[in-house]
This record gives structure tokens, C-alpha cells and sequence, in this order.
């Protein structure tokens, strides 16, 4: 027999525990992955992307009325072109509005970005963030 023939009868031919073991872990993670995307796929609900904005005050010394917005989509669709709008009212009458466009906020994820107004958002009695539009990829 030649040095390359393999023969049943080397123990150096054989698998040792190690690679059973290794063989074993991926042969159960490709397992759980088939089996994770099959139960995905049964259990998928067609929905529409639900965005939520939430929105702090957020000044700094070149931007005393800047806001932090945090938009999260709790939705099982993604979208795509977000346009957030950030509004002061007083007395009914729209003060001064400020947009934001977040190109894409896939499903279960948080954007954040940041708004500046020119007037003193304090001079304001109402102040509300909106989604003035968004589409599906």
C-alpha cells in the first residue's frame, strides 16, 4: 500500500472526537437556520410599515432650538423615503415647520437625524411631529 491509500486498519484515518463534534454543531446550525426561515415563511403576516416618531429638545451653543428626532418602525413592511414633519403652532397658525427625509427604515429598526427652527420653539403653545409620507420598496 502506497503512503496516499487510505486503509481502515491506521487509526489516524478516523475522525476523532473533535471533528464529530464540529461536523455535529454545523450540521445542527444549518438545521435551525432551514428550520427558522421555514417558520418565518409560514407565519408571515403581509402589513404596512408603522412608524412612530418620538422627539426631544436638543440644543447646542450654534443651535439653540435643534431637536433629536427618533423614528421606529414597528411595522412588518419597510419603507422607503421618509418624510417626517416637526411643526410649531400658536393659536391654530403654523409658526415655522421643519422636514426630514430618512431614505430607508427597514422593518424593526430605529433612524435618528436632527431639526433646527429659527424661532424659539418656547413662543409656541403646540408643537407635533407627523410622517407626511413614505412608499414601499
Amino acid at each position: 500500500m502506497t503512503k496516499h491509500q487510505q486503509s481502515p486498519e491506521h487509526p489516524e484515518d478516523e475522525k476523532n472526537s473533535l471533528e464529530w463534534v464540529v461536523f455535529g454543531l454545523s450540521l445542527l446550525m444549518v438545521f435551525g437556520i432551514l428550520g427558522y426561515l421555514i417558520y418565518q415563511a409560514i407565519h408571515y403576516e403581509p402589513g404596512s410599515p408603522d412608524l412612530v416618531i418620538q422627539y426631544q429638545k436638543d440644543p447646542s451653543p450654534h443651535a439653540p432650538y435643534r431637536y433629536h428626532l427618533t423614528i421606529k418602525n414597528n411595522g412588518q413592511e419597510t419603507a422607503e423615503e421618509v418624510q417626517v414633519e416637526i411643526v410649531l403652532e400658536k393659536d391654530g397658525e403654523i409658526l415655522e415647520s421643519a422636514l426630514m427625509q430618512i431614505p430607508y427604515a427597514p422593518i424593526a429598526s430605529q433612524r435618528e437625524g436632527w431639526v433646527n427652527f429659527s424661532k424659539n420653539p418656547a413662543d409656541a403653545d403646540t408643537l407635533y411631529a407627523r410622517v407626511v409620507s413614505f412608499k414601499k420598496p
